[in-house]
């Protein structure tokens, strides 16, 4: 899919799910501020992991919204969390992989040899002035920054959907919502075929 249709694709996911809520216009406010950074933020630094390109970003987050979805449908989760609700966290749990209002978190690789010897097409971007955090807390800056409501699972499943081998999320153990454990499944599911893909194509 071209990075135009990922786009659009994101955009018009992502402000539908928002549909008939108080913030439905603080979301396209926050999509028309950070557009164009947002379609070319990759997901990750690396060439051998998944989204290492302009657009990996929306692309896994698309992915990981479609997974989701799939998985509560096949669990039939009737008392579980909403469609709307696993949507809406599977689109912005990365957010924060843009970087600042200002800032990029990712910026291209200028080093030949890191590029070849490791297949790092990104390095973090270390100029003063773009604190350094965490995604998730990147990701929950900004949807307050533009006045995007989240519910206490919402937040949860966004803060957790790194991992809990992050030492800000093992408390959680045991006693994740289950949105989080969904994010978190449906996102193992996407690197997977990631991975499973390139072994193949390897072979």
């Amino acid at each position: 899919m071209e990075i135009e249709e990922l786009w659009a694709k994101y955009n018009n996911l992502l402000i539908s799910t928002f549909e008939g809520e108080d913030c439905h216009d603080n979301v396209k406010e926050m999509l028309d501020k950070l557009g164009e950074r947002l379609i070319l933020t990759p997901s990750s630094r690396f060439i051998h992991e998944p989204g290492c390109c302009p657009g990996g970003m929306i692309n896994l987050a698309l992915q990981t919204a479609s997974k989701a979805v799939r998985l509560i449908e096949a669990y039939d989760m009737q008392f579980g969390p909403t469609k709307r609700s696993v949507i809406k966290v599977a689109l912005l749990h990365d957010l924060g992989k843009v970087g600042d209002l200002r800032l990029d978190h990712f910026i291209p690789q200028d080093s030949d040899w890191h590029r070849e010897k490791q297949g790092a097409h990104y390095k973090l971007n270390d100029l003063k002035g773009l604190q350094r955090m965490t995604i998730s807390h990147r990701t929950l800056y900004l949807l307050q920054h533009f006045g995007i409501k989240l519910d206490q699972q919402e937040w949860l499943g966004i803060q957790l959907a790194q991992g809990f081998h992050f030492e800000e999320n093992r408390w959680y153990v045991h006693g994740e919502p289950e949105l989080a454990m969904i994010i978190q499944h449906a996102k193992h599911v996407v690197s997977r075929s990631f991975w499973s893909n390139n072994s193949s194509s390897r072979a």
